[in-house]
């Protein structure tokens, strides 16, 4: 834009900006993000299944839980990356047909489901790292 009077250029105006969340949005989003478990727990789960020693039978319900959330978790990552590897494809569909099975009522079955959950869940967490869709963890 030139001014007809000085000759001079101007640039238009610019509008103010404003931030895309108001504090209201941005404590929530930090709320959720504070919620997220971190890496590093989901390979304690692991570690206290594959471990030496073996579970309490009381505990194998919400040992289950937190391995079918780790798995979630896990899917959640490689899909949102788009890993089309086919290593990764192959554990996804593992981790789909465990997470859904229900826990066995017998102790030696649940806890042998237990360990293929937390295996699986170790499998897939060392091929995220190989394909670096995440970074290692120790």
């Amino acid at each position: 834009m030139v001014l007809a009077e000085t000759g001079r250029r101007t640039a238009p105006p610019v509008e103010r900006w404003s931030p895309p969340l108001d504090s209201e949005g941005l404590a929530r989003i930090a709320s959720l993000l504070r919620q997220v478990k971190p890496l590093e727990a989901i390979v304690d789960d692991v570690g206290d299944l594959l471990g030496d020693q073996d579970p309490c039978e009381n505990e194998f319900g919400e040992i289950a839980e937190r391995l079918r959330s780790d798995l979630l978790r896990l899917v959640a990552i490689a899909n949102a990356a788009g890993d089309r590897d086919a290593q990764v494809c192959r554990l996804l569909q593992r981790a789909h047909t465990l997470r859904s099975e229900a826990l066995p009522a017998v102790s030696r079955q649940a806890l042998g489901h237990l360990r293929r959950m937390a295996g699986l869940v170790n499998d897939l967490m060392e091929r995220l790292v190989e394909t670096n869709i995440v970074k290692e963890v120790a």
